[in-house]
């Protein structure tokens, strides 16, 4: 009987998880074309860079003769400078808009690439990899985030970002075999290509900067592909419309209108009833004038809101467990082929990354929809951070595996869900800006760790000579392990919600729950009290039901 009774208790969550993913998509219906694009552009964007990434270093060995330092110093160095002038172009996005902003980037990236593809040059190369990509890059990905907040509606918002990063996860998918496939069965010009860097690039002798002999390697191959989609990209970008979604809740006392001490009695129950604004299923579309105002403005505007610092606070905080995946890019690839050769699948174990993405975020996030992010985040963080040491206590494919895959768990739980705490933390018409800040803290750490993953392949994994690559991992695995334990010392802090930010104001509903002062509350305590004030206090009963301070919320998601 115990046995029955547990079958149909799994089959009656597995039939609602089902319902909640129907759900999700379903709220989607009814939202502009431009969500749709949003979606296109995301996973053509996602496609070019991680094809990109994920050879960026071997391309710099490769074709250009760099050494490991030096490649993953260029490597950290683009990642750095995508964070800077990300955040010297927040207030531009914020007085451009979505549409213009996007054109504006993937214009920019399409050219970078080309030249990228074309050209022997090192100045050419390391110009357009550090100005004119990276410009690219930072106009581009953080706002097709502000695009989603403002194609979504309140009750879609949640589910449209997890979809998003599945969208994100698929081209990362199809970038590993295609990976795979021009660098194992491919080899168009490779010989030629060796034999004239050791004949003319000597990486460390200045005069020599060039290639002497252009040749379609299997690494220009890769980037070509990437350049098809930039192109397509640019060409979406042109129909992409300046609006938003109207997802304004319903307030929390009526109108003027409709009391009766404010107007003479002339007014129709018709007229007052218009003025009420309600919640829209779906959104009502209009368009959406970008807030101006001086990049100084912006600037002191946000940095005088307390929520900001909490925001950036928590950004500080996970920089060192989201440095694991710039790990997976520039320092697994190298690691994986000078142990188990250079015909090891590289691409595909890549793939099982985005694989497990595209299974888990939309069971996990139609699941997990009501649960407050920054739990999410609190939880998963301690998940991906484990997954490092598999790599130290074995050196196998099959740790590889185990390494890739704990960490897609993790990151199916977390990472998706820092999306939506970001744009929760935004004011709308300054999500360039908020982006832009919080992302400033990578600048610190991108390019340290492009020199660490060079340093340590050279000193622990060398191309030649005897390797100690278990230490290399340990040395990643602990640095990676200070973001989750630093969320759970930090969580007094970083948990609590200023009563004056809108987004997180919590009426006080009765005497019994004054003493909570702003901090998130237990699902139980709010659900208790929403009985009491009727569906406003149960739409706010459902936004708070998140409250990551719940172990009983944790408990329903493991």
């Amino acid at each position: 009987e115990i046995g029955a009774l547990r079958y149909q208790s799994g089959k009656m969550s597995a039939s609602s998880l089902l319902s909640k993913v129907t759900s999700g998509f379903t709220s989607l219906k009814g939202s502009p074309p431009e969500l749709t694009k949003c979606y296109l552009l995301k996973f053509l964007d996602s496609y070019s860079y991680f094809s990109f990434s994920i050879i960026f270093t071997l391309f710099l060995s490769e074709d250009f003769g760099y050494s490991d330092v030096t490649a993953g110093s260029i490597y950290g160095l683009w990642g750095a400078l995508i964070t800077v002038y990300g955040l010297l172009v927040g207030p531009v996005v914020d007085n451009f808009g979505v549409a213009k902003s996007l054109r504006l980037g993937f214009a920019l990236s399409l050219l970078a690439r080309v030249l990228i593809f074309a050209t022997t040059s090192r100045y050419v190369l390391l110009f357009n990899v550090c100005v004119t990509l990276a410009t690219g890059n930072a106009l581009g990905i953080p706002v097709l985030t502000t695009g989603i907040r403002r194609y979504t509606n309140e009750r879609s918002r949640g589910f449209a970002f997890g979809l998003f990063y599945v969208v994100m996860n698929v081209a990362a998918l199809l970038s590993g075999p295609v990976v795979d496939a021009l660098t194992i069965w491919y080899k168009g010009g490779d010989g030629a290509e060796e034999k004239d860097v050791e004949e003319a690039v000597d990486d460390n002798n200045d005069a020599a900067q060039s290639i002497p002999e252009w040749s379609l390697t299997s690494y220009r191959a890769i980037i070509l592909s990437g350049i098809v989609a930039n192109a397509i990209a640019c060409l979406i970008t042109t129909t992409v419309r300046e609006i938003k979604v109207d997802s304004k809740a319903p307030a929390a006392s009526p109108p003027a209108s409709l009391d009766p001490s404010t107007h003479s009695g002339n007014m129709s129950l018709d007229d007052a009833l218009g003025e009420l604004e309600l919640e829209p299923e779906s959104g009502s579309i209009r368009e959406f004038r970008p807030t101006k105002g001086s990049a100084m403005e912006i600037l002191r505007e946000t940095l005088a809101t307390k929520t900001f610092w909490r925001f950036l606070a928590v950004c500080l905080i996970t920089l060192n467990v989201r440095m694991i995946f710039r790990h997976l890019d520039a320092t697994l690839p190298k690691y994986m082929m000078r142990e188990f050769g250079d015909n090891v699948p590289k691409g595909t174990i890549y793939s099982i990354n985005p694989a497990l993405i595209i299974i888990l975020v939309p069971i996990i996030s139609a699941a997990t929809t009501t649960i407050d992010p920054l739990t999410m985040i609190h939880f998963g963080t301690y998940i991906s951070a484990a997954s490092v040491f598999f790599l130290v206590a074995s050196t196998s494919v099959w740790a590889t595996i185990c390494f890739v895959s704990v960490l897609s768990v993790g990151e199916a739980i977390w990472s998706p869900r820092l999306y939506d705490y970001t744009m929760q933390m935004c004011k709308e018409g300054r999500e360039g800006t908020y982006m832009a800040l919080s992302s400033a803290p990578l600048f610190l750490a991108k390019l340290p760790v492009g020199f660490m993953s060079g340093y340590l392949l050279q000193k622990y994994c060398p191309e030649e000579g005897e390797r100690h690559s278990k230490m290399m991992w340990l040395i990643i695995g602990l640095t990676t392990a200070v973001s989750p334990i630093l969320l759970s010392l930090c969580w007094g802090y970083i948990a609590k919600r200023d009563g004056d930010e809108e987004d997180y104001l919590e009426l006080k509903i009765n005497k019994n729950t004054s003493e909570t002062k702003g901090f998130l509350r237990s699902p139980s305590e709010f659900v208790a009290d929403s009985n009491e004030v009727g569906g406003l206090g149960r739409r706010r009963a459902a936004v708070f039901a998140s409250s990551r301070s719940s172990t009983n919320s944790l408990n329903s998601i493991t």
